[in-house]
């Protein structure tokens, strides 16, 4: 026992046995009978005892009374009343309640109760209003509903750790403007935005240093809102961590800041979460995840809520940059699909349930500058990854994505069918040819018949478009930035017509195909095109920067570069979805235009946030432009 409990105990034992006589002592009207006194101290002492005893039972020398609630309260309630009936049965059995008043316990109750309440709501306001970090708490507004906003204030009052003092609310609901929580002021609402600068500037006699929302339910469009309202009038902003929940633990106050990805997320979900319940509570090893699909892939992933999130990536900042973005929700290794070593022990250890394979060199240009580690990236990497794959002896899905590029281009107005013949007139065509085929054979030589574990495909995604892009050479990203750096947009080859898409679109594709070849569709188990359909228009390069400029409402001038040292590209490519439409019933939400459009828009709300804001800096590093936060 500890010495606080000892002296708890001690302190409730003298409170019940002063309650005692105090209450006989009022209703004798003040006029003590030292004879009646002295008959009935043992049965004070009787009473004190089994207080105590039910108490220690109902396990309220357990607890921190600091922390306590009406749970606490209704212990002590319970216990008197059972004291007070057992000792009243007592004293009448032994004296026949001679000389005892029958209101004597009314009051005996309703004494010990106030005596026994009172002495620990003082020391807990004593506990509240002396801190000794209350000059250095950080001004805080609140935002949440009621129920969030009154935990979160509940544990700073009571947790001399906090680091944040509450001074405001901003409450959802306009009806609850004007009301108080804990005796901290509703100042505004949700629903009514606009007025909540007005009302912080002119109602609040300080001005707050943080904003925290309390909720972890907010929408998206309220986070930007809120994001660009603290952005703008120079306040941090964070938000508690759903895990944390507010708990009760010591230095529990288990906020994140909120981030430009935390906000700039897609405005509609492609996705038909019903028919992927078999990602819940699986372990998904994406390689690949910083790129524009990985990167993309990880976010969606999460709202199917997997067991474990692992994240593969030989970019360093690549893959620093979307597991901060997750923050605890994921883990990840700077690992390259080269190293076979490597490789093999990360999967043997994580025993993943599904793997989507993305780790690529994606750039035609670049295969022609490097063709030995074009070729070793996406061929052997890829030939890893099967091997490593393989050896698993517990059920696995790989989806594994190759290129729209895969096929032998002629150069006609063709959707290519993923029974068409495969080839590729670079080096990057060629090797992801060369995977799909390296796919076949390796699936008809050591899996089919022969592995009952593991089930894989393919996948040939179009040209993805989406926000978050920075790379250098891609057409999306080139166009944001000699927009927004008031410069020339330059096109190498501006008739090319790709199959364009939103990047949401193939990734929903690779989701409900891998979720019906875990429900045990082997038929599954072969090459799959995502591409737009048959009734979206086919887009050049030139008509997609083109559509950009105009969305973005910019005068940037368009410039063709005439260089016949480029290496060359396809002019024309078209990929054709009916199967997958046909058999996993899946089909593109965008339109191309409505792709350009959320794109744009994801890129005009960063900027709009960051033009005026020096936390962030686009730098131009090992020839590479790129987004970097400054450390504080």
């Amino acid at each position: 026992m500890s010495f606080r409990i000892f002296l708890t105990i001690f302190h409730d034992l003298i409170i019940f046995i002063f309650s005692f006589f105090l209450a006989l002592w009022l209703r004798l009207e003040l006029q003590p009978s030292l004879e009646l006194f002295g008959s009935l101290w043992i049965y004070s002492i009787g009473f004190s005892i089994m207080n105590i005893i039910i108490l220690n039972f109902l396990g309220l020398y357990h607890g921190i009374w600091r922390y306590a609630s009406i749970h606490e309260i209704n212990s002590i309630f319970k216990s008197v009343l059972i004291s007070t009936f057992a000792i009243i049965v007592v004293i009448f059995l032994t004296t026949r309640l001679e000389g005892i008043p029958r209101s004597f316990p009314i009051l005996l109750i309703i004494i010990s109760i106030f005596n026994s309440i009172g002495p620990r709501l003082l020391y807990r306001i004593i506990k509240d209003n002396l801190r000794s970090n209350s000059l250095t708490q950080i001004s805080t507004l609140l935002v949440g509903d009621s129920s969030s906003s009154e935990n979160f204030i509940r544990h700073t009052k009571t947790d001399k750790n906090s680091p944040y003092k509450i001074i405001a609310i901003i409450s959802f609901k306009e009806k609850s403007v004007g009301r108080r929580i804990h005796n901290i002021p509703i100042i505004g609402s949700l629903e009514n935005f606009k007025n909540i600068k007005f009302n912080i500037l002119n109602k609040l006699k300080k001005h707050p240093e943080r904003i925290i929302v309390s909720d972890s339910n907010v929408e998206k469009g309220v986070l930007e809102n809120l994001f660009i309202f603290a952005k703008s009038n120079g306040l941090a902003i964070g938000q508690i961590n759903k895990v944390s929940n507010i708990s009760i633990a010591k230095n529990s106050f288990d906020t994140s800041p909120i981030v430009i990805e935390d906000v700039l997320g897609r405005k509609q979900n492609v996705n038909d979460t019903s028919k992927l319940v078999e990602f819940k509570n699986k372990t998904i090893l994406i390689t690949g995840a910083g790129g524009s699909i990985g990167s993309e892939l990880s976010r969606q992933i999460l709202s199917l809520q997997p067991k474990n999130l692992i994240l593969l990536d030989n970019n360093e900042f690549s893959l620093f940059k979307i597991s901060s973005e997750l923050k605890s929700k994921c883990s990840y290794s700077l690992s390259d699909i080269k190293d076979t070593v490597k490789l093999d022990k990360i999967i043997n250890k994580l025993k993943p349930d599904f793997i989507f394979h993305l780790a690529a060199q994606s750039l035609v240009f670049k295969s022609v500058q490097n063709p030995i580690f074009n070729w070793k990236t996406n061929v052997m990497g890829f030939l890893n990854i099967m091997i490593s794959l393989s050896k698993l002896k517990k059920k696995c899905v790989g989806v594994l994505i190759t290129s729209d590029k895969c096929y032998k281009n002629i150069n006609k107005k063709v959707l290519y069918k993923e029974t068409d013949t495969l080839g590729g007139i670079d080096p990057y065509s060629a090797s992801k040819a060369s995977s799909e085929i390296l796919f076949k054979s390796f699936y008809e030589t050591y899996l089919k018949n022969k592995n009952k574990f593991l089930t894989v495909c393919t996948a040939r995604a179009g040209n993805v478009i989406g926000g978050g892009d920075w790379a250098k050479d891609r057409i999306i990203p080139d166009t944001i930035r000699a927009i927004t750096e008031k410069n020339d947009v330059f096109l190498r080859n501006p008739k090319s017509v790709r199959p364009w898409q939103h990047v949401l679109e193939p990734i929903s594709g690779m989701f409900w195909l891998s979720a019906r070849m875990y429900q045990g569709e082997n038929s599954l188990d072969e090459a799959w095109n995502f591409g737009p359909d048959n009734e979206n228009k086919f887009f050049s390069v030139k008509e997609i920067v083109e559509m950009m400029v105009s969305k973005w409402e910019s005068e940037t001038n368009i410039e063709i570069i005439n260089n016949p040292d480029e290496p060359f590209e396809s002019k024309i490519l078209k990929i054709d979805p009916s199967k997958a439409s046909s058999i996993l019933e899946w089909k593109n939400v965008y339109s191309v235009e409505e792709a350009i459009g959320e794109t744009v828009s994801w890129y005009k709300t960063f900027y709009e946030i960051y033009c005026n804001d020096d936390t962030y800096f686009l730098s131009k590093q090992n020839n590479k432009f790129q987004w970097y936060q400054k450390h504080e």
